[in-house]
């Protein structure tokens, strides 16, 4: 299908989702989402927000699983801040799909994310981001298959809107989509420098000590510390240029870059927050970790003295049980693997033990993420909130949960996955 053929493709269902959306809007005298799908060949999605991310605010997420996702613009926002991120950005999104006027097979999609901890003041790294945020974009491409993906074109209406003209105006972005050369990273080899602060190893252990003498009081049972870095480059950051570095160093993980206000969070993260699909959800417990070693013999002995290290394994299994204890109050079933096992990654070894169960009906899967989320559980923070507060000054830049996609209504009926990770960078 060429670029002309899509356009007129999506032309049709996108008028009649609008003008549908229009007259609701009219008759609630509210704004309505009006959503339209079609299915094409695949895309180059690497292209296409290379293309558009130094124009727009671009989301791209490449899955585990063979999944693929890129968004374009933004056709609705839900913004939340403070304790009740979480409950503001459901409501929002719920209220929306509610009302929304599909055309298709393919309900909306949404990007966004969450801080870790929102009593904390904001880095200036993330300038615009906010406490919590769920993003529809304008334009999703939605990769499964091998050869073709579902495009999904999404605008808001609102009472008195041209449901016409506001359908060729959003046709002429999506034009762009499939034309124009492919772009490809250019693999420059310039100069980075690390920069680190004169007093950081001093930092480091203080904050160390202080999480070890946590411990040994009884205040916490497990810290895990962090700092941040800075860098410096002779040329300038390209962000197909990092997405490129990621995918190659990291095969095993999910990589992203989301946009907001100009400004990108780009990371790469092996670990799944959770998975839901269809009311049934997984999730997995990362903790526990040792070396790879490039000859197999080694690596093997690597592997097995983690799997049968007491101090691993209790590590481990206080997250498993933390894990256990928070999704109580919103699922109905839940199953844990027996015993770990070794997720292997290029670099480093974790031991991991998956989670398997169903959602309580009421219960929506921000809920789920809400009661996972690291400042409200002890197993991604892994203290209290006092304490977790307490030591997060040793990462000052802050951390987040990206939210790659939400389909259909983020509810226990259907949505993908949903990872967590500290940012790799940040990108202007």
């Amino acid at each position: 299908m060429g670029k002309r053929a899509m356009v007129d493709a999506l032309r049709q269902p996108l008028r009649i989702a609008m003008h549908k959306a229009c007259e609701s809007a009219a008759r609630l005298e509210r704004a309505i989402l009006a959503v339209a799908s079609i299915v094409v060949p695949r895309i180059d999605m690497f292209s296409v927000f290379a293309r558009y991310s130094s124009q727009m605010d671009a989301n791209i997420w490449l899955g585990l699983a063979g999944s693929s996702m890129l968004g374009l613009g933004a056709a609705l926002e839900c913004t939340g801040e403070g304790k009740d991120r979480f409950a503001t950005i459901s409501a929002c999104w719920h209220d929306a799909v509610r009302h929304a006027v599909i055309e298709g097979d393919a309900p909306p999609v949404a990007f966004g994310g969450f801080r870790f901890d929102a009593a904390r003041p904001a880095s200036s790294v993330w300038p615009g981001f906010g406490d919590g945020a769920l993003v529809v974009p304008r334009l999703t491409v939605v990769q499964y298959g091998r050869d073709c993906c579902r495009v999904i074109a999404a605008e808001q209406m609102f009472p008195g809107s041209d449901a016409v003209a506001r359908a060729e105006a959003a046709l002429s972005l999506w034009e762009g989509l499939a034309g124009g050369n492919a772009i490809h990273p250019t693999h420059r080899n310039a100069h980075v420098q690390v920069l680190i602060p004169k007093n950081a190893k001093n930092q480091w252990c203080a904050l160390v000590h202080a999480a070890l003498h946590s411990i040994s009081q009884g205040d916490a049972r497990k810290i895990v510390v962090a700092r941040t870095l800075k860098a410096k480059a002779a040329d300038p950051f390209t962000l197909p240029d990092i997405l490129d570095r990621l995918r190659s160093a990291n095969p095993k993980a999910a990589i992203f870059a989301f946009g907001r206000k100009g400004t990108y969070f780009v990371g790469a993260t092996p670990e799944i927050l959770i998975t839901a699909h269809s009311g049934t959800f997984r999730t997995m417990a990362l903790a526990g970790s040792a070396a790879r070693s490039e000859t197999p013999q080694q690596d093997a002995r690597l592997g097995q003295a983690l799997l049968t290290s007491p101090k691993d394994r209790l590590e481990h299994d206080f997250v498993v049980q933390a894990v256990l204890q928070v999704l109580q109050s919103c699922c109905s079933r839940i199953e844990a693997d027996s015993s770990p096992s070794l997720h292997k990654l290029p670099t480093v070894q974790h031991l991991v033990t998956f989670f398997r169960g169903d959602i309580l009906p009421h219960k929506s899967l921000l809920d789920v993420i809400a009661r996972l989320h690291p400042v409200k559980s002890p197993f991604l923070g892994p203290v209290s909130c006092r304490d977790s507060r307490q030591f997060s000054g040793g990462c000052p830049e802050g951390r987040g949960i990206p939210l790659p996609s939400g389909q259909q209504n983020l509810s226990a009926t259907y949505s993908p996955e949903i990872h967590e990770d500290v940012p790799r960078c940040t990108h202007e």
